[in-house]
């Protein structure tokens, strides 16, 4: 009997890749983290970042319930409330983009810790992803830029929340599910990867299926990580009982 184990282990080592062992490990933990396989980009949002401003919380926009002085939101539909989102200008250049790059992965090299070194690595795809932007740079430069501090400024003063859009796919219009099919469609030529679609709405809005709902609907940029603005939409949602 332990002949028999004794042999089966041996061959299993022979054949033992110890790279590819650890990149399995690797992907494993990043599914059971944010949900995603390696179809997709880094989602920066849902991550627990050790760093401000490159990941936050999946309550965004959520009361924090241990303040017991949280100022009152406004009600206000998702709609009214896009054009008090703050956009910025293209948040890239191509200067020096080879160096950035060798000088990020050198940095990865030097962590230890799997989720600084996950991040520092996502940046670096996303870094060689502005490579290519020439080739696509017509389409992307049709959505406004956002960024994940003006989305929190939005979401402090309105009683809305941000979470992830499959919910509201079903009921999106026609132009909106194109230009998601679009936009997906040009991440992939880019880099082989999805990237993630968010949607702005009330808190209600995530749990009433059957009514007319209202999102703004934005995606991670496949260049770097901030938001673009796809749009927002309101008697133009379809109702589910319709479909």
């Amino acid at each position: 009997m332990f002949k028999k184990l004794k042999n089966k282990l041996a061959k299993w080592l022979i054949g033992f890749d110890p790279e590819a062992f650890k990149k399995h490990y690797q992907d494993a933990q990043i599914r059971s983290i944010d949900g995603l396989d390696e179809n997709y980009l880094f989602d920066f949002k849902n991550w627990s970042s050790q760093y401000n401003g490159v990941g936050t919380s999946i309550a965004i926009g959520m009361p924090n319930s241990s303040d017991s002085k949280q100022p009152t939101k406004i009600k206000i539909k998702p709609i009214d409330a896009l054009k008090e989102l703050e956009t910025v200008p293209t948040l890239f250049s191509l200067t020096l983009i080879d160096e950035k790059i060798e000088i990020l992965k050198d940095k990865a090299k030097l962590i230890v810790q799997f989720y600084p070194k996950r991040e520092v690595e996502a940046l670096i795809q996303r870094l060689e992803n502005r490579k290519k932007y020439s080739e696509s740079k017509e389409f992307f430069d049709r959505f406004q830029n956002t960024t994940e501090e003006k989305i929190d400024v939005l979401l402090e003063k309105y009683d809305l929340v941000m979470k992830t859009s499959d919910i509201f796919v079903p009921e999106f219009p026609d132009e909106a599910i194109k230009a998601m099919k679009e936009y997906t469609e040009k991440s992939e030529l880019i880099c082989g990867k999805k990237t993630i679609f968010y949607v702005i709405a009330e808190e209600k809005d995530f749990k009433k299926a059957y009514q007319k709902r209202d999102p703004i609907l934005i995606v991670q940029s496949p260049f770097g990580f901030y938001y673009q603005i796809i749009g927002a939409w309101d008697k133009e949602m379809l109702l589910l009982s319709e479909l």
